[in-house]
């Protein structure tokens, strides 16, 4: 007798549900609701870039595209939410406040400077690129949050900046997120408190850390003369560290850098002018060259040009520069040669794995658990009386997805969800379960990962959650979400067993 087939994708399973449900609804709240949670999965994954004004959103959402057509200039497009999404058909969709929808052209192959209407009266943009990325995720870029760090009795509201018009564009775009992005400021005294504030932007999302990460970045303003990834390895770590639970990794990025090594701007030409900054090779005469952009721009023994110099300022910076002059001692001549070199200086490559891989590799279990939870809040709305029936005969399929054990995965995107949003608190060694376990995505991998014998590992996870569930100060909550994971750990413990 052949084995019977592997259920059905968890994000498929969701889908047939959704379309029963859809089939049982009259029109009115419910029906809209259902058909929005089903047309989100079978969206591409969104990943949302949030962080302080001037921090880099832009420039990064750049060097993740490819392509420079975020706007990094403070123009109107830099103060509403932009989503870039996949199209052949390349154009700026203008969504406007009372809905209406207007349609620009792009300005070779850049976002459009003025949008046909006072940006008060813009909802939202829609970027369609025939880019490749796209094809498998949104990619969406927020106007900046207006960060401090005095800590008084608004302290998360004054450090996200909420308050305005376009902080509330920022978390609300946040709370529609799968996966997020936050950029921070170089933070050399960072509180850790108003740090984890930013947390609070997670709203109604299922966002946790599996789903998030923070970049610090222009990170080549940290060391001059010196390696900034070097100088900000140890702030990562300390912030890592404080915000353990919040996100999954801290990764400084040299934003500026990376969007040059990224988005296809750096041509031949400039490596030519980069060869002359290079011909300045008196290693006194460099150092003056490069101490400030004026000093770089007046340099009277480097045969280049005005424009070229400003380009070249433009792309790289001066940590950039320095980067290129030491790739041109190496050997580098070509675009091709410097792009490398530009690439792996800036840190990009960490982000891109997170993003890229990582990222696109839970989207499943991402959308999975959204719609989840999003089906779980529909099965419980009030304000239609023509669906309740409907309504409430939805719990009983959701209660046996629940326990499936295939959904294990998204149990334990739910606890990490409830400590990214500080509801609760687990001594470090179970923090460090729940760290590996949000970022590998099956207890299986952890297991394997850790060194020693695997199934005393998994008996060891299932015993200390089981201890700490069982602790009679336990609320019910905190119980269950201990059982979770102590199954998880279970479950790979028997299927080792099984094996032998």
């Amino acid at each position: 007798m052949s084995a019977p087939p592997p259920p059905p994708p968890l994000s498929a399973r969701l889908r047939q549900l959704c379309d029963d449900l859809i089939a049982h609804l009259v029109p009115g709240p419910a029906l809209t609701m259902a058909e929005l949670i089903r047309a989100k999965l079978n969206a591409p994954l969104t990943v949302t870039v949030a962080g302080g004004v001037s921090s880099g959103k832009s420039t990064l959402v750049n060097a993740l595209l490819g392509q420079r057509i975020a706007a990094v200039d403070a123009g109107e497009c830099t103060r509403v939410v932009s989503e870039f999404r996949y199209g052949t058909h390349e154009r700026v969709e203008v969504v406007a406040t009372n809905g209406n929808v207007s349609v620009l052209p792009l300005v070779r192959g850049r976002m459009p400077s003025e949008l046909g209407m006072p940006v008060d009266q813009v909802a939202h943009l829609v970027v369609y690129l025939s880019n490749a990325l796209l094809a498998h995720m949104a990619v969406v870029d927020t106007p900046g949050l207006n960060t401090v760090t005095e800590v008084n009795e608004e302290a998360t509201a004054n450090f996200l900046g909420i308050s305005g018009r376009e902080g509330e564009q920022t978390a609300g775009a946040v709370s529609k997120a799968d996966a997020l992005v936050f950029l921070l400021p170089l933070l050399r005294q960072a509180d850790a408190e108003v740090l984890r504030g930013f947390a609070k932007l997670f709203g109604d999302s299922t966002l946790s850390s599996a789903s998030a990460i923070a970049v610090l970045s222009k990170i080549d303003r940290l060391a001059k003369g010196n390696d900034p990834l070097a100088a900000a390895a140890p702030i990562a770590e300390r912030v890592g560290g404080e915000l353990r639970g919040v996100v999954s990794a801290v990764i400084p990025v040299v934003g500026l850098l990376a969007e040059t090594a990224q988005a296809a701007v750096f041509t031949e030409a400039d490596a030519r002018a980069l060869l002359a900054v290079a011909a300045v090779d008196d290693p006194l005469d460099r150092d003056d060259m490069l101490l400030t952009a004026d000093d770089f721009m007046r340099f009277d023994l480097l045969e280049l040009d005005g424009p070229s110099r400003q380009r070249l300022l433009s792309l790289l910076d001066l940590y950039g520069l320095r980067v290129a002059v030491a790739a041109a001692d190496a050997g580098a001549h070509t675009a091709s040669d410097f792009l490398k070199a530009f690439d792996s200086a800036s840190g990009f490559g960490s982000l891109r794995e997170v993003v890229v891989r990582r990222f696109a590799g839970q989207s499943e279990a991402f959308k999975a658990h959204a719609a989840l939870n999003d089906l779980r809040r529909a099965s419980y709305l009030r304000t239609d009386a023509d669906n309740l029936r409907a309504l409430r005969a939805l719990r009983s399929p959701l209660e046996k997805l629940e326990l499936d054990p295939a959904f294990v995965q998204l149990r334990l995107l739910e606890v990490a969800n409830a400590v990214s949003r500080g509801e609760l608190k687990l001594p470090d060694e179970l923090m460090a379960d729940v760290v590996a376990l949000a970022e590998a995505g099956d207890a299986r991998a952890v297991v394997s990962a850790a060194a020693g014998d695997a199934k005393a590992g998994a008996a060891a996870g299932a015993a200390r959650w089981s201890g700490w569930g069982n602790d009679p100060r336990r609320s019910p909550g905190e119980a269950r979400m201990a059982r979770v994971v102590k199954d998880a750990f279970e479950a790979v413990w028997f299927e080792l067993e099984r094996r032998g």
